[in-house]
């Protein structure tokens, strides 16, 4: 199923929604966080009126979400002014799989104007090869988008960098929302990955995502950039950041997450 397709299958049912989730977008036994959060997201927006953008996204991955139906609970926390604060729950084989909470806010006036700057010199997606087959690693998911990479190299090369620079595209050609960004800012694999030699799983167990602008306009195929680095590691666990500049090269987004690392 496309991403919008998938988007669309969310119905509501016994005061809540259910959707559909293929095995296309599966990442190992799970389904893809990105697509998980996007759905919780959608529901809410269902809740929320549209002059309230999406400022920010905090998602807890309880457990696995596998494919096939899942059921989603949301409810409004707090209308403020200009805030609406929502949450939601995701269900997935009757087991609790993602908790989110969503702060949507209209646009207020104000003196603070402080604008992050984007870093010059990368090279333009234009001019960098197609990675090609071998880049899956089991994550079903990865087919719905294009990439190619500016900075960084593949999972488990040992390498000493931690930081990457990857553009990232939807192969859907539906019109871009929202949550297709919220997508895209989650379908890179964890940048901590990079820097290990040996093969092993890792599950993010947080994520946060903080949209600086909704311009979302931009052709289907156009390509974003995700700005990745490993801020910390050890114990089995990483915490990375990120920020994702959209196709006219301004930063759109802040990202940050922690992951579990199981080698």
């Amino acid at each position: 199923m496309l991403f919008a397709q998938t988007l669309a299958s969310l119905q509501p049912q016994d005061k809540g929604w259910r959707a559909t989730v293929g095995e296309d977008w599966s990442q190992g036994r799970a389904t893809f966080g990105g697509m998980v959060a996007a759905l919780a997201n959608e529901a809410m927006r269902r809740l929320v009126p549209p002059d309230r953008q999406l400022r920010e996204l905090d998602t807890v991955f309880v457990g696995p979400t596998l494919a096939g139906p899942v059921h989603i609970e949301a409810e409004v926390l707090r209308v403020g002014r200009a805030v609406t604060i929502a949450s939601a729950r995701l269900w997935s084989a009757d087991k609790i799989a993602a908790t989110l909470t969503g702060a949507y806010g209209a646009a207020r006036s104000t003196a603070i104007s402080l604008l992050p700057t984007a870093p010059v010199g990368v090279a333009r997606a234009e001019d960098l090869p197609d990675p090609g087959p071998g880049l899956d690693m089991g994550a079903s998911f990865l087919q719905h988008f294009g990439f190619r990479s500016a900075e960084g190299t593949r999972p488990f090369t040992g390498s000493t960098v931690r930081k990457s620079k990857t553009y990232v595209r939807h192969r859907d050609t539906g019109a871009l929302t929202e949550s297709h960004v919220v997508a895209l800012v989650d379908c890179i694999p964890s940048v901590t990955l990079q820097t290990m030699s040996a093969v092993a799983p890792s599950s993010s167990l947080t994520w946060n995502v903080q949209f600086i602008k909704h311009d979302f306009s931009f052709a289907p195929d156009a390509w974003w950039r995700i700005d990745a680095e490993a801020d910390a590691a050890g114990d089995g666990y990483a915490c990375e950041s990120c920020v994702v500049l959209d196709p006219s090269g301004a930063p759109a987004a802040f990202s940050r997450q922690m992951v579990a690392v199981f080698g």
